[in-house]
């Protein structure tokens, strides 16, 4: 027996209330040819849909619609990613139809891996022979139009942020150009930097209290009943993040340069990594960064200096590097995360000491 998937409850009755699409907004990738996204844009705006031309992180875009083929550009990073025959059936029954949805950590899971599967081609070995599909460069005129034409409107949406913060400048000479930096991001973060950032926790004290003159009127007991020092440890507690703790603006420069342990004796330097968000970033924006680097497979660079590291971590890279298996695939696909064993323990992101503007934070994980 088959049966249909029950669809989302219609937005729009029999009678002509509301429009399936009001208030909101769609993103209609450049990979779809002009005359099926001429179909979808005339559809979704009959239903009181907003067209955005342009799409970035953090694109309060309502629904992105794509094919198959670009959807790792968008995975982990927007709520719905749909085709354009969803659009176009959802306008036809003026019914939205059925939308599958995972949650944001294995969606940024599902982004890792598509991304992992497209830079493996990239770091085959020198020697390879590639195909002409393999060689990265588009196959047909079309596409080298598509990509020319997405790429130039990137440009332009950079230079008018820039404009922008240039103008937000000019106007205030309150504002420096390089503001001072926090010295330290993610105070009092309890976290697994190999666990999802849902698990992320904040550590408390389990004598805290508000009021400052309740605490020191306060007699403290300890386990066996007698009278505690309040001066002396106590036991540290954790909770979870609060939404608003988790979307806290806590660094408000638009680059984000952090230095990345490595290996599990800190034998290699640190691996340097610069993120950009032109409205800064938020608590868990920083903490995704950090988790989906380590997820991430050990690039080429990174294999060959770690294959001279002593650590059975190392045995194992070595073992693998050798391997038949590897040789056949070109690559070697070996988690950053992996070759960290047990130092996993997030323990404080520290401004580096040169300058107070600074946008360099050195990453302190311990075993």
């Amino acid at each position: 027996m088959t049966g249909k998937h029950p669809t989302q409850a219609p937005r729009k009755e029999s009678g002509n209330a509301e429009l399936v699409f009001m208030n909101d907004t769609i993103y209609i990738d450049h990979g779809i040819s002009g005359e099926m996204k001429k179909k979808i844009s005339d559809a979704a705006t009959r239903e009181g849909a907003k067209l955005l031309g342009h799409w970035f992180i953090g694109c309060p875009a309502t629904y992105v619609v794509c094919e198959d083929a670009s959807i790792k550009r968008y995975v982990g990073h927007s709520d719905n990613i749909v085709t354009p025959l969803w659009i176009l059936k959802t306008v036809k029954e003026k019914n939205l139809q059925r939308l599958v949805h995972l949650s944001s950590d294995l969606a940024r899971h599902v982004a890792i891996v598509l991304q992992n599967v497209r830079t493996s081609g990239e770091n085959r070995k020198p020697g390879s022979v590639p195909s002409m599909n393999s060689s990265g460069r588009p196959s047909t005129q079309e596409e080298i139009d598509e990509i020319h034409q997405e790429k130039q409107k990137f440009v332009e949406v950079a230079k008018k942020e820039v404009r922008d913060r240039r103008a937000r400048r000019m106007q205030s000479c309150e504002v420096p150009i390089h503001p001072i930096t926090p010295t330290t991001l993610l105070d009092s973060i309890c976290w697994t930097i190999s666990e999802p950032t849902s698990s992320a926790s904040i550590y408390t004290d389990s004598s805290w209290s508000d009021d400052a003159n309740e605490q020191q009127s306060t007699t403290y007991f300890d386990a066996n009943g007698d009278v505690r020092d309040p001066d002396q440890p106590t036991d540290i507690f954790s909770r979870p993040l609060k939404e608003s703790e988790r979307s806290e603006l806590i660094f408000k420069n638009h680059f984000l340069t952090i230095l990345f342990p490595i290996d599990r004796f800190g034998e290699l330097g640190p691996s340097s990594k610069t993120f950009y968000n032109n409205g800064g970033f938020t608590r868990i924006q920083v903490l995704d960064h950090i988790y989906n680097f380590y997820q991430e497979n050990m690039s080429t660079d990174e294999v060959e200096m770690a294959l001279h590291t002593d650590s059975r971590h190392a045995d194992r890279l070595r073992s693998l590097y050798s391997s038949a298996e590897s040789a056949e695939k070109g690559v070697v696909a070996f988690k950053r995360i992996d070759f960290l064993g047990s130092r996993r323990s997030f323990e404080a992101l520290k401004r580096l000491n040169r300058e107070n503007n600074s946008n360099v934070y050195e990453l302190v994980i311990r075993a």
